[in-house]
């Protein structure tokens, strides 16, 4: 399964926020529900400097812009920096814990305005 997540400023009530694939955070909402041991391929699109965080997966870097991973993309990761208007694929397999995580943000400024989505390994 594939799935896409932009990252980008917007309107989050009536003011600029940050948003994931569109939605601002809302700690109820589930964003991807994979099953225990699924691989997945998460495609990460954003506007500008993005450096993502997922908790608890470790993932490997697929493609940068759609040409083959630059030497630093090599290896496990949990964190991916993005340039403005950079598009990432990785691949993760979703093992070893069943519960509810957060991806989001890496900069202080997205985090403290809550740029987060969360995933639930079922």
């Amino acid at each position: 399964m594939t799935r896409d997540f932009s990252f980008r400023g917007g309107l989050v009530g009536g003011r600029h926020g940050w948003t994931i694939g569109g939605e601002p955070d809302a700690p109820s909402r589930i964003d991807a529900r994979p099953r225990l041991g699924d691989v997945e391929i998460w495609r990460f699109v954003v506007d500008l400097h993005h450096p993502v965080h997922l908790h608890l997966v470790d993932f490997r870097v697929l493609s940068r812009g759609g040409r083959a991973p630059a030497p630093h993309d090599v290896g496990r990761k949990d964190t991916v920096d993005l340039r403005p208007g950079e598009a990432v694929e990785v691949i993760a397999r979703f093992d070893g814990y069943r519960g509810r995580y957060m991806f989001h943000c890496h900069n202080a400024e997205h985090e403290d305005m809550v740029m987060m989505a969360n995933f639930e390994t079922i």
